[in-house]
């Protein structure tokens, strides 16, 4: 996954509440085909991408990428915004043979980012452990099964059958 890729998502998002989020909606995107290269394992809150996590931590610190962290009853929520002089230099890329060549690898997933960024983090986390397990090559059925088993959910509930749905959009 690259720099780029990963502003356009925040970008689309204008604030992408949390880490999670950023992780889910980075996998959900890929498994429809959306070109980021990001490897990811099981965690315990889904799929999880130690290069996404890694490039996101980069861009903080090269100020790339403005974090604003807030105190939860759990502890703390980080969220992300481009910065004023990024969006611009941004739109100044896209306007390179290189940057609108890869403007147009990305653009087709833009609709689908936004929506993403709205699912209740639950649903997205369930969602993407979904995709993640059919894309293990398990059934559809069989997948939603290892979710359930996996995060210790009844089937026969509103968030699985939620998820199961946004998972349909993204996994094959």
């Amino acid at each position: 996954m690259t720099r780029y890729q990963l502003a356009k998502i925040v970008e689309w998002a204008g604030t992408l509440q949390s880490r999670k989020r950023m992780q889910k909606v980075v996998y959900l995107l890929k498994s429809a085909g959306c070109p980021l290269d990001a490897e990811y394992r099981l965690h315990f809150y889904g799929p999880y991408s130690e290069d996404v996590a890694r490039l996101n931590g980069e861009m903080v610190r090269t100020h790339l990428l403005n974090e604003a962290s807030e105190t939860t009853p759990v502890g703390f929520r980080y969220s992300y915004r481009l910065p004023d002089a990024v969006r611009a230099s941004l739109g100044s890329f896209e306007a390179s043979p290189q940057g609108g060549r890869l403007l147009n690898e990305m653009a087709p997933f833009e609709q689908l980012a936004r929506d993403l960024v709205h699912v209740d983090p639950k649903t997205l986390e369930y969602a993407a452990t979904i995709a993640y397990f059919r894309q293990q090559g398990h059934e559809w059925p069989d997948a939603i099964e290892k979710m359930c088993e996996f995060k210790k959910l009844i089937r026969d509930v509103s968030v699985v059958r939620d998820a199961e749905a946004l998972a349909r959009k993204f996994a094959e």
